[in-house]
């Protein structure tokens, strides 16, 4: 399915509604932000060289949304989970007919023609380079990063605007943002190698046919299968009850997609409870959307589509027959990279989240495994993506994003601010949003600890306070660390991760061959496919899904999870020179409050 969204309103504007005052010509710098190590000027792009612009008008009542958030994620207050609608939040925070009016007439003076989503939060248009430095009295270079890749993005990393328009524009990207979202799945090794891991998956494959499980029987710390996850995490024995009233979802960048014939084969070999048919349908039947050109070749590739395919496979393997869906997001158009011509600036998130909350239906939980760098975008960026996430959370919808791959950060002379150029731990977004729910990997089965193959992602953000449903938990571990790693973080930030899940030697079927993945990136989807499964539970007793859940975590169920307690986020190579965050009781910043118990976790949902 390809999607606009986009809808073109200078028919039903009244330009002359408010008039730019005479001030209109002085431009004021709007934002200024560091460009990131890595990234280098290469060369100047060409005068017609297209820029597709988003901008990001001023959204009112925010802190009502943020009220609304709290009370409905809240299981101590009398509005828990009594979501809000789309329409109800548009409603709520729309930018002003002053906002909208003002701001076109701003670009209609420069000979721009924009389009406004249906959100009314957006402005796009698609304009040359040449023109784009003048709207924004700025100048564009060409940036190459170390591993190849190129950004179209302003040369001292700053961008103005009217004095007059500063109050009426949150954002314009691409400008300063330098985001390069990396899948968070860290190593592929194939099963067919390990004669040992053979030998095991063969004498244990069937016993799904069974209601009940051994974690000792199904759990191989080499060779982690979708039993084994269902198993440990409590749904083996459970049968969904209202499979189409429930969806969840995961989503797709950087050319990554679920192939079909790959899911067929994992559920023909791992789920053997499901007949030839049912793997075929649930293979073959789930909707793919489609957003900014992205992709959906399901022609195999090598070493394409592993991310894609992790994130079907376990979310399917564990939540079928519950509906599940992807989205796929490119970025602006594509066209051939050549030296006069540099590679497109892409803004995935932006593009998503544009078109998801626009929209009046979506899935009850949503999974995500990439992530960067939180200093790699600007602030005004980053508080653009987790506002949305915001309104998302206020309609009673789960986002998990997976915490990341390099722990607190990677080797001690990367671990660099971009501010002022001293050492410092490098927090992931947009796991450190606090409007998500934020997963760890663990490793080990009696008992889980924290993954050791690889830096699980940990952490306190840079530009999020710490939200109040974890200050009381985070001041515990904090207590307990003391001054290990003092000065090195912002122990005020926003903590993560929240939870963790296993991410250690995932089984999954890549191009028709067993393979084991680790990362971050298998915790996400087994996480979500257990949420999943509970609000199946929740809606068959005719009562709303989880939405939100970090209140809740944090709050009344933080009981009812696995705590781990030993491991850190060290691993040789990462953690920038230090030995990182400990895994201790309680939460702690490496696996949050641990992993799931899905039938305990129902017990406070009544």
């Amino acid at each position: 399915m390809h999607v606009s969204g986009l809808v073109a309103i200078f028919s039903s504007l009244s330009w002359g509604a408010w008039a730019a005052p005479a001030s209109a010509h002085h431009y004021v710098v709007k934002e200024t932000h560091p460009i990131p190590r890595g990234w280098k000027v290469s060369s100047h792009p060409p005068a017609d060289h297209v820029i597709h612009l988003k901008i990001g008008l001023a959204q009112r009542n925010q802190n009502e949304l943020e009220r609304h958030v709290h009370e409905v994620s809240d299981p101590t207050h009398p509005r828990y989970r009594q979501y809000l609608s789309a329409d109800e939040i548009h409603h709520l925070i729309s930018p002003s007919n002053e906002t909208v009016d003002l701001v076109f007439a701003w670009l209609k003076n420069h000979g721009v023609d924009g389009t406004l989503g249906t959100t009314k939060e957006w402005i796009d248009a698609a304009l040359p380079v040449e023109q784009v430095e003048k709207l924004l009295d700025t100048k564009y270079s060409v940036f190459t990063h170390d591993d190849g890749s190129n950004l179209v993005r302003t040369t001292e990393g700053s961008w103005s605007l009217p004095q007059y328009l500063h109050d009426h524009i949150r954002m314009v990207q691409p400008t300063n943002a330098f985001f390069n979202p990396k899948p968070q799945a860290s190593y592929l090794k194939p099963v067919e190698k390990d004669a040992a891991t053979i030998q095991w998956l063969k004498a244990n494959r069937n016993v799904a046919a069974s209601t009940t499980c051994s974690v000792s029987q199904l759990c191989n710390t080499n060779s982690v299968t979708i039993n084994c996850l269902r198993c440990l995490y409590g749904t083996f024995g459970y049968v969904a009850k209202v499979p189409n009233n429930n969806s969840v979802a995961v989503t797709n960048y950087l050319g990554e997609t679920q192939i079909r014939s790959d899911l067929k084969a994992f559920l023909s070999k791992y789920r053997t409870d499901l007949t030839a048919s049912q793997a075929s349908a649930a293979a073959s039947g789930f909707p793919i959307t489609i957003i900014a050109n992205g992709a959906n070749s399901q022609t195999p590739a090598a070493g394409q589509d592993v991310e894609g395919n992790l994130d079907g496979q376990l979310v399917v393997g564990i939540s079928y027959p519950t509906k599940f869906s992807a989205y796929n997001t490119g970025g602006e158009p594509p066209f051939t990279p050549s030296a006069e011509e540099p590679t497109n600036g892409n803004e995935p998130y932006l593009a998503f989240l544009d078109y998801i909350i626009a929209q009046k239906s979506l899935p009850s939980v949503f999974s995500t495994s990439y992530g960067d760098d939180e200093q790699t975008v600007p602030l005004s960026y980053a508080n653009s993506v987790c506002d949305s996430f915001k309104q998302l959370a206020a309609r009673g919808i789960t986002v998990l994003f997976s915490s990341g791959d390099s722990g607190v950060g990677p080797s001690a002379d990367e671990c660099v601010s971009n501010t002022d150029g001293k050492f410092k731990f490098l927090p992931n977004f947009p796991t450190s949003c606090p409007w998500i729910t934020s997963v760890g990997a663990t490793a080990g089965f009696n008992p889980e600890v924290a993954v050791s193959r690889f830096a699980s992602g940990a952490g306190f953000s840079n530009y999020f306070g710490q939200p109040s449903y974890q200050t009381s938990a985070v001041a515990n571990y904090l207590k307990i660390i003391g001054t290990l790693n003092a000065g090195n973080y912002n122990a005020s930030g926003r903590a993560y991760p929240d939870v963790a899940a296993q991410g250690n030697s995932d089984v999954i079927i890549v191009d028709g061959s067993a393979q084991t993945v680790g990362g971050t990136s298998a915790s996400s989807p087994t996480f979500a496919g257990v949420i999943a499964l509970v609000n199946d539970a929740l809606i068959a007793a005719g009562k709303s899904p989880l939405g939100f859940l970090n209140p809740l975590i944090y709050g009344a169920a933080s009981t009812t999870f696995t705590d781990v307690t030993s491991g850190s986020s060290y691993v040789f190579g990462f953690g920038c020179g230090t030995n990182g965050f400990p895994a201790e009781k309680g939460w702690d910043a490496v696996t949050g409050f641990g992993t799931p118990v899905s039938l305990t976790f129902l017990l406070y949902q009544a």
